[in-house]
């Protein structure tokens, strides 16, 4: 898959909960395996994309923390097999 194609997890970036962050459910995860507390993922939905940090997971939902900048200025983040390059 070509890296501005990558989606490991679809999220919404402007739905938030009560706990002020995007969510997702875990079983939307290309693998749910690689969606783990203190990871760093690419989410989004449509077009959008960012690489965001997995705060937790509780019942099957997954609170994330986008960062600033698109994913290729955070790519170094991902785990070696997200890299294109």
């Amino acid at each position: 898959m070509n890296e501005p194609d990558r989606l490991d997890l679809p999220v919404d970036l402007n739905t938030i909960d009560e706990s002020g962050l995007p969510w997702a459910f875990l079983d939307a995860a290309a693998d749910p395996s690689m969606v783990f507390p203190g990871g760093f993922i690419v989410v989004g939905s449509g077009v959008a994309r960012a690489v965001a940090q997995v705060v937790d997971i509780a019942d099957g939902i997954v609170h994330i923390r986008p960062l600033r900048g698109s994913v290729a200025t955070n790519a170094h983040l991902l785990t070696d097999h997200h890299l294109a390059s």
